[in-house]
């Protein structure tokens, strides 16, 4: 059974109803054609601040039905008391004010929550807009939107293959949990430290009638209480912030707060061969880049992970600095503040991205990964370069290189830098780059120019090895362990690719 939050001394707006009310409802919403292809393409949630949000419309005339429910759940807009029964139908609209997804406000139907459809489930967070156009100000504890450029990424990073024991931290609205449960994990756990959220997660499982879910209220793993799982999840809060005011929201003054201690705690919850995926803002720092700081959280045990770090975006320190003024929420004064904080820091750069840690089960050290993601990297693209990494880890790649095709992608481009000497254009800098799906540059001498033009799918790295010996373009004492090297750091770098 699920954990059942207990009432709180501060009535949240959603209460959870019966099982038949959960379904009926769902399939009201339905038969109103509220559902997940008649919002695509018609709104988009924008983040304007901390905990501000804009819905952009572009055409809601889908039916009467949807149209309200579309403004009132999405837009903030308010009905008249007599009109909305007659458009949405009086049992709706009774499920709605049993479940206190509605109210009257001066004789208008208001929604107290936002309610929507998304990857199959119907999800309910926090309002994100006042009512009417109203000013708005969120609770502390705000229930974040699961639709979010941000969460839609998270989500992405997940991979849905089936799992023992699925635990998702810091978890808001629980979504990642649910679809865990719904995609062949045996069972899922969402914690939040947040009674509110631990709320609406379970309301959410109630609504989707999802059983196999457990929502527990604890910081980070306390209410794990010895519990161990081989899929952990993350999305925590990350923004530097110089004071706290969101839960969701605030990481700390460096952004790390929350994502250090969930690597920190790993080794006591994580299983053997299980994977933790978290999407955060982390920093490099003075001669310590963000990936090594990630393994040293690890500790004593840190040989026993494999640790992939994935990155979407960087800024400069200064940057953050005049964030808070630019978006009026700080003084003048502030930017001086994070000046001093940052340089005692020592921080060079943020990085948001995606941090992949496996717990390998192998004799062997762990190996690292950083990249940085093109537009089309997806999951697959990642699991591909880490899988490629733990079989050189296992030596186990240079039998593979040496009987496998090899194909330079095509995404391969050389950038050449030529200067004039006597009389004649010579390269004096040649680097070869790629775009997709991650962004890698290399110097690179001639002749390994004319190895990748031979990389045509057809030849092996055996046959490769033979035909740049036969040219003497490789010197004699050469061998297939020295020239399989430089595959190898073409393979990772993702300029060729290995086709079994």
């Amino acid at each position: 059974m699920s954990a059942i939050p207990q009432p709180q001394a501060e009535p949240y707006p959603i209460r959870f109803g019966t099982e038949q009310q959960f379904s009926r409802l769902r399939e009201l919403l339905s038969q109103a054609g509220y559902v997940q292809e008649n919002m695509e393409g018609h709104f988009r949630l924008h983040k304007v601040g901390e905990a501000e949000f804009e819905v952009e419309s572009r055409s809601i005339e889908k039916s009467p039905p949807f149209d309200a429910l579309a403004r009132m759940f999405l837009q903030g807009k308010s009905f008249d008391k007599s009109e909305i029964p007659g458009i949405l139908g009086q049992e709706l609209v009774g499920l709605f004010a049993d479940l206190g997804l509605v109210d009257i406000e001066n004789g208008r139907y208001v929604a107290t929550v936002a309610l929507y459809a998304t990857d199959g489930l119907y999800i309910v967070s926090d309002r994100w807009c006042g009512v009417d156009g109203t000013p708005f100000q969120p609770p502390v504890d705000v229930v974040y939107p699961a639709i979010l450029g941000t969460t839609r990424g998270f989500l992405s990073s997940i991979p849905s293959t089936p799992c023992k024991a699925f635990l998702e931290l810091c978890a808001g609205t629980g979504i990642a949990a649910l679809l865990a449960a719904r995609s062949g994990a045996e069972h899922s756990w969402a914690y939040d430290i947040a009674a509110r959220s631990v709320h609406f997660a379970e309301f959410n499982r109630r609504l989707n009638g999802i059983s196999n879910v457990t929502n527990a209220q604890g910081d980070l793993y306390a209410a794990a209480n010895g519990r161990t799982f081989d899929r952990i999840v993350g999305h925590p809060p990350y923004v530097p912030v110089l004071e706290p005011k969101y839960v969701f929201y605030d990481g700390g003054q460096d952004g790390e707060q929350i994502t250090r201690r969930m690597v920190q705690e790993l080794p006591n919850y994580l299983e053997e061969k299980g994977l933790f995926i978290c999407v955060s803002l982390g920093s490099d720092r003075l001669n310590e880049p963000f990936e090594d700081r990630i393994r040293k959280w690890l500790g004593d045990k840190s040989s026993e992970f494999d640790v992939g770090l994935f990155i979407r975006s960087e800024m400069e320190p200064a940057v953050q600095a005049l964030n808070d003024v630019i978006r009026g929420r700080g003084s003048v004064e502030q930017v001086q503040r994070w000046k001093e904080v940052l340089k005692l820091l020592k921080i060079v750069s943020f990085v948001f991205g995606a941090m992949f840690i496996y717990r390998h089960g192998e004799k062997r050290e762990g190996v690292t990964v950083r990249r940085s993601t093109g537009k089309s990297c997806g999951l697959k693209d990642i699991e591909s370069v880490l899988e490629w990494e733990r079989i050189v880890a296992r030596d186990q790649h240079l039998e593979l290189l040496r009987t496998a095709r090899l194909k330079t992608a095509p995404e391969c481009h050389l950038n050449a830098t030529y200067v004039l000497r006597e009389g004649n254009w010579t390269p004096e800098k040649q680097r070869i780059l790629i775009d997709e799906p991650f962004k890698m540059e290399l110097d690179a001498p001639g002749w390994t120019l004319e190895l990748l033009a031979a990389c045509d799918g057809n030849r092996t790295g055996k046959k490769l090895f033979e035909m740049f010996k036969a040219k003497e373009i490789l010197e004699p004492a050469t061998s297939f362990e020295q020239f399989a090297e430089i595959l190898r750091l073409l393979a990772s770098g993702g300029w060729i690719a290995i086709k079994l």
